[in-house]
């Protein structure tokens, strides 16, 4: 027998859909689409969870998981006398891309791409005027790690990581080394499929490691408007080659 959708304010829902992926994490995202689109209103009091948990047709068990993940995101908040609530954006403490973007697309990836150009080339540009004789080690083994994955027809994921880590780093600003982390693993996935795919062309290859030995030259010659330019010019030719256009009207 068919099994019947649910009826969730106005959409449809097939619950066998949400076995897909984690219970918990489904329900949590379909409550905050509610918030996103303005179905529940900062202020708002969530239901009852025997309420909701018939609603979603999950345990109320699953029901208190997606609550805690949307609290712990300052999405929801606890209210003596009241229950749970829509937290007032306002109040919130954490970032969430998903306040921006519910999931990234190839349509928005520019924007992530204009993010990292902007912030990426800060980090060149401190790193110009701080960076320590460590960190300029650090910076050229890491260097020599993607020159030998080059050589070796490989993606070097790890190299390149461990590359931007040591830039950033040497910015010694703990907020922007902390943040860039945080964005790179976002982009983490998208960026491995891109590269593989440069590195399936050794002339590209060669390419894109001169235009990072340029970033690192940049760095070391302690001028820092030069170290943003390389960057700002290496992510620009990235976004051309992923077919993205960044800093456009």
């Amino acid at each position: 027998m068919e099994e019947k959708p649910k009826i969730i304010r106005g959409s449809v829902v097939n619950s066998s859909k949400l076995k897909t992926e984690r219970l918990s994490s489904q329900i949590s995202k379909l409550i905050l689409s509610e918030v996103q689109s303005g179905q529940l209103l900062p202020g708002d009091k969530l239901p009852a969870e025997t309420v909701l948990a018939q609603k979603y047709g999950v345990s109320r068990t699953i029901l208190r998981e997606a609550i805690a993940s949307l609290k712990n995101d300052d999405i929801l908040e606890s209210k003596q006398g009241r229950g749970i609530i829509v937290k007032n954006p306002s109040q919130r403490l954490a970032f969430r891309f998903s306040d921006v973007f519910e999931t990234i697309s190839v349509d928005d990836i520019n924007y992530f791409y204009e993010m990292r150009a902007l912030l990426e080339s800060e980090a060149a540009g401190l790193a110009a005027v701080r960076h320590t004789k460590e960190d300029v080690a650090s910076i050229k083994a890491t260097f020599e790690e993607m020159e030998d994955a080059v050589r070796n027809s490989s993606p070097g994921d790890e190299a390149h990581f461990k590359y931007n880590e040591s830039i950033t780093k040497a910015s010694h600003n703990p907020v922007l080394i902390e943040f860039l982390a945080f964005l790179q693993n976002k982009l983490h996935s998208l960026a491995s499929e891109l590269r593989i795919k440069t590195m399936m062309s050794p002339e590209r290859a060669e390419i894109v490691l001169s235009e990072h030995r340029h970033v690192v030259e940049s760095i070391f010659s302690g001028d820092p408007q030069k170290a943003k330019n390389a960057v700002i010019n290496h992510l620009k030719n990235a976004a051309k080659r992923a077919g993205i256009e960044i800093y456009m009207p």
